[in-house]
């Protein structure tokens, strides 16, 4: 059987904080206990001004189902009966895991007595019963034991900081029995950050949510319709193992407040029944959340001083008598009322979780046979009307969203009280009825998202697949909540319908209930099973997905070797798989010209591990090209790689280290030819000027075979182009600069230092302020001119008239533009020439080209 554990185990882990050298703090003038300042959720729930009224109950026996407790601790072996332990028969029922010794000093530390904490309860009766191991954890039916064995020792209050997200018939029917025992029942609602447990989910036990001392819940504790109070949940400071205190926190904090403030209500009314204790915490509560109930801090939080001094309403609810007005009525839970001669209607609104049917039992102290009248309203369909007397559970279908409720007193019927108890079962899903293989609902699909439901007890759901090909089949079945524990099947049927099982799909895991499983498949028909684990009937759904990815088809197969390459167009797409990490896949490719070739990935479906290689066809030892990055540079958006070729046949072989099949990659190989060298220059309006200063090496272009003629030229670049020019020209340039002068900006490490330098000395650049030289800062269309014509010796003189309007004759450059424009070396654009703009290299390349004559 499956284990469960207390509510708030790893939690209390996470918070726990034992302090064993506390200094004595000023307490309240009602309990001098040492550390009773510690204790901030005593005046959260007003438990110091119950005590006013009343802090003891010694009458009743209150039963703890936990760890055990510390029977040395000084605060709690005074208020501590013999116990009784579940877990290993015959041994004592001392705590070896400090959770029932954390929950006890909540409940009931010795109060008043200067030496530590505070319980609830000052002074009390309280049965150690242990139904959790070392670890905290326990069988369901030992937990049903515990209430059992601690109604067969008179318990009339019976608290359980423990929690499972399982139903259990045994479980029930020990709740059932405490109710009609007369012992009330507290548990922890459980700290999943879902619905709440069992046993705290039944409706005749009080479920119990933990608040931070801002009064918002914490993030842990569960919610829902089965939740009732809210209580300090978040470093309640309390009783630890070896006689020490300190923090812990969860709803396993906030349970066994609410217990000992039934207990004060039994010590101030004992003769009131379990229905009459919960309704008057219910009663007093402190609203937190919307008025009245709510699914997240239920009917509010826990005020001790008002559920000790209030007198106990029959029908707290009201007014209540027009849908205007009315109250929630939560599925499983009881809700209490009075109608009479002048209350005669009472309306309660109720929330349905899903399709279903909602069963009410009531419990009416009126003799007359039938003595009201209950009808349900329904979204989109027509009212029902059910007539009810005592005793009597009438059940009706609803629709998932609001459904109203009407009660009328049947006229004639004297004033009388009533209890209605709610509970909901879910729909059949619509794939029903598949519980068996032969009723399997069939799947029909590569990606299929199904609904499902577990209606009643021992459900199963059947569904079958028909895989056509070899792929990959993912399923995965995820409940909308963890009450829902699914396990998963998986069978293909061979001849004769014999079925071949996988392993179950258990994770087995209630934090994450969630079942997955992958797998390789082959044609054939498939079963899928999915059932509870506990076989029981689940108010919830679950979601089941499957999805299936054939194997990928690679249409250039066979191509594992350079002799059986596929042929691969210039910007065509090639694909393909590599579904072993020996499988290799080879292209060929041909250069007519010479050219510039880059290699794309546009997809590859693995992160990592994919190679490549070029090779040509005359030399299959050494690769032109390679690299192991494949997969991230085609993530990054890059090229693989790209270089010049010479005129003839290449080869491409391609392997992965992580194998895929199920999706293909995406290969490019796209050619340039080159002109002059360059990739970029073909239709350039100066193709051949540069070509011509290409070849006389006067100018050059990049790596990766671009000339790049739109891009800015620097002062560098453009002396260094116009020292190479004079040089190529005949005309004799010194090879180092040898002046004196020296520039902030421009060290002798830097490419160009000669060539400026050079430029500099013998007049052809000129510097900046502060012996700058710039030489990375654009030159503008003025400057390259001056140069130019300083580099030619060109007679300058200040013109009458301007060929451009945007260069008055009072312009610096006017004179060297002019004499140049004049040579028809330089032109503008029109009437304009655009000084301060910048030069690009096909201006420069065609000024040098036309001042040198080359």
């Amino acid at each position: 059987m499956r284990k469960w554990t207390r509510a708030a185990f790893a939690l209390a882990i996470g918070f726990t904080m034992t302090l064993v050298d506390v200094k004595p703090m000023v307490a309240f003038a009602d309990s001098n206990d040492r550390y009773y300042d510690n204790q901030q959720h005593l005046t959260q729930i007003r438990a110091d001004k119950a005590w006013q009224t009343v802090n003891s109950n010694t009458a009743i026996t209150i039963a703890v189902l936990d760890t055990g407790a510390d029977y040395n601790h000084p605060d709690l072996k005074g208020n501590l009966l013999p116990g009784i332990n579940l877990v290993n028969a015959g041994r004592s029922a001392q705590d070896d895991n400090g959770h029932g010794t954390e929950v006890t000093g909540v409940l009931a530390a010795k109060g008043n007595n200067s030496i530590g904490v505070s319980g609830v309860l000052w002074n009390a009766k309280v049965l150690p019963i242990k139904v959790l191991d070392s670890r905290a954890v326990a069988d369901l039916d030992v937990v049903a034991r515990g209430i059992n064995t601690a109604l067969d020792r008179g318990a009339k209050v019976i608290l359980m900081s423990v929690s499972s997200m399982s139903y259990s018939k045994a479980l029930t029917n020990a709740v059932n029995r405490a109710e009609a025992s007369g012992a009330v029942l507290i548990a922890a609602s459980g700290n999943e950050g879902n619905r709440v447990a069992y046993p705290a989910a039944y409706p005749t036990v009080i479920a119990v949510g933990g608040v931070k001392s801002n009064n918002e819940p914490i993030y842990e504790s569960n919610s829902g319709p089965e939740l009732n109070l809210m209580a300090p949940g978040l470093n309640v400071y309390t009783t630890k193992l070896g006689s020490t205190y300190g923090s812990f926190s969860g709803t396993s904090a906030a349970a066994p407040q609410v217990a000992g403030a039934a207990a004060l209500i039994m010590a101030r009314y004992p003769k009131l029944r379990p229905i009459d204790v919960r309704q008057l915490l219910y009663q007093t509560a402190t609203n937190l959340g919307e008025s009245g109930w709510d699914k997240r801090t239920g009917y509010g939080l826990l005020n001790v001083e008002k559920a000790v001094t209030s007198a106990m309403s029959q029908d707290f609810l009201e007014p209540n008598n027009v849908l205007s007005r009315a109250k929630a009525f939560p599925i499983e839970q009881q809700i209490r009322g009075n109608l009479g001669p002048n209350d005669t209607t009472d309306w309660f609104k109720m929330d349905v979780p899903y399709d279903g049917r909602v069963s009410f039992t009531a419990s009416v102290n009126s003799t007359v046979s039938s003595p009201m009248a209950a009808t349900f309203y329904s979204e989109n369909r027509t009212p029902v009307t059910h007539y009810i007397g005592n005793g009597d559970t009438i059940t009706v279908s609803a629709k998932a969203g609001r459904m109203d409720i009407r009660l009328v007193r049947n006229g004639g019927v004297n004033a009388f009280s009533y209890v209605l108890t709610s509970r909901f079962s879910i729909n059949p899903d619509r794939n029903e009825r598949n519980d068996t293989s032969g009723t399997a609902r069939p799947l029909v699909g590569n990606q299929i998202s199904v609904n499902g439901s577990f209606h009643t007890e021992g459900d199963q759901d059947w569904f079958s697949y028909y895989v056509r090909e070899y792929g990959h089949l993912d399923v995965t079945v995820t409940p909308d909540n963890k009450r829902m524990d699914p396990v998963l099947a998986i069978g293909k049927q061979g001849q004769g319908n014999s079925t071949t099982w996988d392993p179950l799909y258990d994770n087995g895991d209630r934090d994450d209930p969630a079942e997955h499983a992958s797998k390789e498949v082959s044609p054939g028909k498939y079963l899928l099973r999915v059932s509870e684990y506990e076989q029981n009937a689940v108010n919830g759904e679950y979601r089941l997905d499957l999805s299936f990815t054939p194997v990928k088809k690679d249409v250039n197969e066979p191509n594992d070797a350079y002799r059986q390459a596929s042929y691969l167009a210039g910007g065509t797409v090639m694909t393909g798989t590599l579904p072993t990490t020996t499988d290799s896949d080879w292209f060929q490719f041909t250069v007519g010209s010479e050219s510039y070739v880059y290699v794309r990935a546009p997809f590859i479906p693995v992160s990592s591990g994919v190679r490549i290689a070029l090779y040509s066809a005359n030399n299959f030892n050494y690769a032109l090209a390679s690299t192991n990055e494949v997969a991230e540079l085609s993530d990054q958006g890059k090229d693989i790689f790209g270089l010049r070729l010479q005129p003839g046949k290449y080869y491409i072989r391609l392997n992965s280290g992580v194998p895929f099949k199920y999706d293909a990659y995406r290969l490019t190989v796209n050619q340039q030819v080159l002109v002059g060298g360059y990739r970029d220059i073909s239709s350039h309006w100066a193709r051949s000027e540069i070509v011509r200063l290409s070849n006389r090496g006067i100018v050059k272009g990049f790596g990766d075979a671009t000339f790049k003629p739109n891009q800015a030229v620097t002062r560098a670049q453009f002396a260094t182009m116009l020292i190479s020019a004079m040089r190529s020209d005949g005309l004799p340039v010194a090879s180092s600069y040898t002046g004196k002068t020296t520039f902030r900006d421009l060290s002798k490490k830097h490419w160009a230092y000669n060539n400026m330098g050079i430029a500099y000395q013998v007049g052809i650049m000129k510097g900046y302020p502060n012996k700058q030289m710039k030489p990375d800062q654009p030159i503008t269309r003025a400057e390259m001119a001056s140069m130019i014509a300083r580099a030619h010796n060109v007679l300058l003189y200040k013109r009458s008239t301007s060929s451009y309007r945007d260069v008055p004759t009072s312009h610096w450059a006017s004179p060297a533009i002019e004499a140049l424009t004049s040579r028809n070396w330089l032109n503008g654009y029109g009437s304009t020439f655009k000084p301060q703009g910048i030069a690009t290299r096909a201006e420069v390349v065609v000024l040098i080209t036309k001042a040198y004559k080359f």
